[in-house]
């Protein structure tokens, strides 16, 4: 009668040399859960504040695009129309109104992300964007957009029309 040798065990056992026999067990110890368990929480842990700030600016970048896709549109329902149209900034309040709007119908990029705020709205003298029937603006200018870790979005608009936006991460 021939023995199996016991070294070339089947790959879902474990072996191990208990006394005068052999001895097989089969899953994990506790200690191995344990370690391994440690383990991801150790890289959960250096892992969370990199993802807290991803969300937070992610929060920033889709209010800027937000504004930017409100711009592109009254300027598009400006031309289509044939009659000017306007985004009043109220940096002070946080929010803009769009004068294609339903009066009392304001829009607050804090809805995106709370931290999120209208630190500055300058064309001219104004804190008045307006689109003529061409889809060029009236006067140039820029909104500037802030969140609580300090990173700024900076949305230009061209005396063209054109918008574009820059941003300082931090």
């Amino acid at each position: 009668m021939s023995r199996k040798n016991p070294q070339k065990a089947n790959y879902k056992r474990s072996i191990i040399r208990a006394g005068n026999g052999w001895v097989t067990h089969f899953g994990f110890s506790l200690l191995e859960l344990f370690v391994t368990l440690a383990i991801i929480g150790v890289v959960a842990a250096i892992a969370y504040p990199a993802f807290q700030r991803l969300a937070v600016n992610g929060n920033l970048r889709t209010a800027a695009r937000e504004i930017m896709g409100d711009i592109a549109l009254r300027k598009e329902r400006a031309m289509a129309q044939g009659t000017p149209l306007s985004i009043t900034f109220e940096p002070d309040n946080n929010r803009y109104w769009a004068s294609d709007m339903n009066p009392g119908e304001w829009k607050c990029p804090a809805k995106i992300g709370r931290d999120i705020q209208i630190t500055k709205a300058a064309f001219g003298r104004s804190k008045t964007i307006v689109f003529e029937t061409r889809g060029t603006i009236r006067q140039a200018g820029n909104i500037e957009l802030t969140n609580g870790r300090g990173s700024t979005a900076t949305i230009t608009c061209n005396l063209a029309g054109r918008t574009y936006v820059r941003f300082k991460m931090r």
